[in-house]
Order: C-alpha cells, then sequence, then structure tokens
C-alpha cells in the first residue's frame, strides 16, 4: 500500500466509527458452511479498519490478526476491543504483514482490497496461509438498484473528482478470478442497510476517504446533500441500502 493510500483515512476514524455499515452476522454461517471455519482457525484480518470486519471473528472465538497500517484506525480498533484477549493488532500491510509463514488459515478483507498491490498481496497472502487455508474478501456495495442510490452515485461521479479513481467498483469479477488464479472462487451476496438522519448521513458521507476534508469549499457539496437528502427522505429518514458481496476462495 502506498502512503498516500495508508494516510487517507487519517481524521476519519470518528465518523467512520459512527456511521459505516456493520457487516451482516450471517457472514460468519455461510463461512461455517461453504468452507467449514472453525472457531480454532487463525485469521488475518487485512486492512481492518477500526474492526468492523474483526468483530465477526473475534465474537466467533478466533484468534485474530488485525493487520492495520493507519495509526489512527488501528488504535480506535485496540481501544474498542482491549477486553478481548484473542486479538493481535499489526502495524503493517497487505504486502507485507509481519506474521509468520504458513499459520493463517483464514485471510480476510473487508472493504480494503482495492487499496492493495495485487501481484505483491497474492504473494504475501499465500506465504502465510496453511496448506489449506482461504481468502475472503467483501464489500459493503451500494444497491445499484435503489433509486436514491443511484443518484447518489451520479452525485459522486459529479462532484468529486477522485472519486472513480479510488472506487472499489473498479475491480468486477474477472478481476477477482484473475487474482484468486487457480483457486475457485464462490460468490454470494447478501442484503444491509442502515438508517440515517440527516446528521448522520453527511457522517457517513465524511467518512470516505475520497470525500474532501473539510474547508469552506465543502459549502456547496453540503448543500446539494442536503437537498439530494430531502428528497428521498422520509419522516426524516432515509434507508441507505447495501448489497453486501462476498467472495470466497
Amino acid at each position: 500500500m502506498s502512503k498516500n493510500s495508508i494516510e487517507r483515512f487519517t481524521g476519519r476514524v470518528v465518523d467512520y466509527e459512527k456511521f459505516r455499515p456493520n457487516y451482516p452476522k450471517e457472514i460468519i454461517q455461510i463461512l461455517k458452511e461453504k468452507i467449514g471455519l472453525d472457531k480454532k482457525w487463525l485469521v488475518a484480518d487485512i486492512g481492518s479498519g477500526t474492526g468492523l470486519s474483526t468483530q465477526l471473528f473475534l465474537e466467533n472465538g478466533n484468534d485474530v490478526f488485525a493487520v492495520e497500517p493507519n495509526r489512527e484506525m488501528r488504535e480506535s480498533l485496540v481501544h474498542h476491543f482491549k477486553t478481548y484477549r484473542n486479538l493481535i493488532a499489526l502495524n503493517a500491510t497487505a504486502e507485507d504483514t509481519s506474521i509468520e509463514s504458513s499459520c493463517v488459515d483464514l485471510i480476510f478483507a473487508g472493504q480494503s482490497f482495492h487499496w492493495f498491490d495485487r501481484t505483491a498481496c497474492y504473494n504475501e497472502f499465500n506465504r502465510i496461509l496453511t496448506k489449506n487455508g482461504h481468502i475472503v474478501l467483501v464489500w459493503n456495495q451500494r444497491d445499484p438498484a435503489d433509486a436514491f442510490q443511484q443518484e447518489y452515485e451520479q452525485f459522486l461521479r459529479n462532484h468529486i473528482p477522485n472519486y472513480q479513481s479510488v472506487s472499489h467498483k473498479n475491480i468486477c469479477d474477472d478481476d477477482l478470478r484473475s487474482f484468486f488464479a487457480d483457486r475457485p472462487m464462490t460468490k454470494v451476496s447478501l442484503p444491509n442497510q442502515q438508517i440515517f438522519d440527516l446528521k448522520s448521513f453527511l457522517g457517513r458521507v465524511r467518512s470516505s476517504s475520497y470525500f474532501p476534508k473539510e474547508g469552506d469549499e465543502n459549502k456547496s457539496l453540503y448543500d446539494d446533500l442536503r437537498l439530494l437528502f430531502e428528497k428521498y427522505a422520509i419522516s426524516q429518514r432515509i434507508v441507505f441500502k447495501y448489497i453486501t458481496e462476498i467472495y470466497i476462495s
């Protein structure tokens, strides 16, 4: 990961913790059914951020390496899960995890894979995985069939110059099949959602790495976002819909 990508979330941790979506708890059951996930497995959560995905495996009883190079995000994770004895937080990257070779049963990356150098991280993943280990990549993808999300997507394209260059939507299923190479890939999709008032909706927007940090030039962006919110709000709330896409190999 480049220094620029690592620092993109600096200063966004509070909004990230409060307003980013959780991952459906059903993921654990799906992994049990598809690949035999067991609480004895050692999990490496790569690009763990504040721990939204890490929590799934800690609560399942797994020992977890949380690999996160951004200091603020990693410190938030450590603080939030300080009572868990089955967590080790590492200041490391997907390309150089610092984890011992051939010891990890499951590599999980939630919402972070598009930041990785694919060739370097694939080599690193193969180094740390056990012989029969698995890789799981997950995104909370904004639901493209939802009318609000369609208009919000167009807003981002029109107003945020670097949005398209850093969006995980640049990665398609064929890219992932290529990444997994000779490893079989299974895809599972789940519905997910958040409910926001105006304040929390704006917090959700600010949590994104591509959204400009606070400044006078943001006023027009916020004005347009308020208009978009008001267009779709019912009783001063909107339903922010996602499809959680799970790629299992």
